[in-house]
């Protein structure tokens, strides 16, 4: 079962197909078993049933004939006249019947002796016997009657007598016409019992093979759709990420099978994805390490000159009155001779630890710029002149403290502005180095601002 449903979708319609032609194979096949079953029952009616009903009917007939005459012939007597030839008249009756008997005997003896009577064979041979009975009683009557119409007169008891055993010929007959009927009356209805329970069987057998081909189809659809809306989601998926530029998430295919068409199907889609997806991580790493180095200093981590005029031209074109912002100039002082004392080595460690002092006491939106040796530039998103003021010597305080084993203490000088709505970058810039070279005039370790 769970292969079965592991399978393949050839197999899945293939194994729906062979059950669907199963149950149509049984059903046919019990078709024609039913068909001959009662095509049997209804030779029977035909080839026993009916030319023995004819039979004895026409036995019947005739002993009522030979009754009627022998009525007839005695109330002929009784007026003293007598019929030319009573007897010839008897005789050929008689034989005809005794004809008509050994005709039944015979159709009912041949088809039991030839196992063709299907239904209650017994039934039958129980009325041959009693055919045969009858037709010794009718010699016997025929033989008893011939000897006594030579007679002049016959009394009221003779008379008697013989209608008595007229009588009971007739009873005889209409008794084994009435088994004949009662038999076919039965196969009738047996015939109409294998008919209904046929219409039954064969109608259960069609709704059961409807019933499990559509279960198996629905499930088969069912496992197509499911398949599919898989299939179409990861294809939505990488759709919005191509289309919103965002990362391709990386689909797990290390315990997908390829058990049937859309699985191999959905486990390529998944194996690409992760292909396309390992693909543009790698591009967007590397993206990311142009943008770093194309954006930010190689020795202190923080942003360049080039990012610098891309973001101050942008904070320009954005600033409004309630959306200013301002800038720290700084400078580290006597580096050159920190260099010449100490070596270049140490000199640009000098600069790595400023750029941290600088980026761990600011915040996030601030930004750090290296403007070119030991100069560095720091922008302050929407602080006015006052606040920057107040985080300038909060820095060089930091910066003047600061120390380090093998590493000569430092200290820096900052001049700081404010922008002015309206104003270009050239005379904020120059505003600001102004205000640098007032504190290096000024003894240095010191900060100016300029409005």
């Amino acid at each position: 079962m769970f292969d079965w449903i592991n399978a393949s979708l050839n197999r899945k319609i293939g194994s729906i197909l062979a059950v669907s032609l199963s149950f149509l194979l049984v059903v046919i096949g019990y078709s024609i078993y039913q068909v001959r079953s009662i095509n049997a029952e209804l030779k029977d009616v035909s080839r026993v049933d009916l030319p023995l009903t004819s039979v004895i009917t026409e036995v019947e007939m005739l002993q009522l004939q030979q009754h009627l005459s022998m009525e007839h012939f005695r109330l002929l007597m009784g007026k003293g006249n007598e019929e030319q030839d009573p007897i010839a008249s008897f005789s050929h009756r008689h034989q005809t019947i005794v004809r008509l008997l050994d005709q039944a005997t015979q159709l009912v003896s041949t088809n039991i002796n030839n196992d063709t009577i299907q239904f209650k064979p017994e039934e039958y041979q129980r009325i041959l016997d009693e055919i045969h009975t009858f037709s010794i009683v009718n010699q016997s009557f025929e033989q008893q009657l011939e000897s006594l119409l030579g007679t002049a007169s016959l009394s009221e008891e003779v008379w008697a007598d013989l209608e008595a055993t007229a009588a009971n010929l007739d009873k005889n007959i209409v008794s084994i016409l009435e088994q004949i009927n009662q038999l076919t009356l039965e196969a009738t209805r047996y015939t109409e019992e294998h008919q209904q329970s046929f219409l039954l069987v064969e109608t259960g057998l069609g709704i059961c093979a409807f019933i499990l081909s559509t279960l198996l189809a629905a499930y088969v659809i069912q496992v197509m759709r499911s398949r599919i809306d898989k299939i179409h989601q990861q294809v939505e998926q990488l759709h919005t990420s191509l289309e919103q530029g965002g990362p391709i998430a990386r689909p797990d295919n290390h315990n997908l099978k390829a058990s049937d068409e859309l699985s191999e199907l959905e486990l390529d889609l998944k194996k690409m994805i992760a292909r396309l997806s390992d693909e543009m991580n790698t591009r967007q790493e590397f993206e990311q390490q142009l943008i770093q180095l194309a954006t930010k200093d190689k020795l202190t981590n923080t942003y360049n000159r080039h990012k610098w005029t891309e973001q101050i031209q942008l904070l320009i074109n954005f600033a409004s009155q309630d959306k200013t912002f301002s800038l720290v100039s700084l400078d580290v002082d006597h580096f050159k001779k920190i260099n010449d004392t100490y070596g270049h080595q140490v000199g640009d460690k000098v600069l790595q630890r400023l750029a941290d002092l600088l980026q761990k006491n600011l915040k996030k939106t601030d930004m750090v710029f290296r403007m070119g040796g030991e100069e560095f530039m720091v922008l302050l998103i929407q602080q006015d002149l006052a606040e920057a003021s107040a985080i300038a010597e909060r820095l060089r305080n930091k910066i003047a403290s600061y120390q380090e084993e093998n590493l000569p203490t430092f200290t820096a000088s900052m001049g700081v502005t404010e922008y002015n709505l309206g104003e270009t970058e050239d005379s904020l810039m120059t505003r600001v180095d102004e205000a640098l070279y007032q504190s290096k005039k000024s003894g240095r370790n010191c900060i100016t601002w300029l409005e």
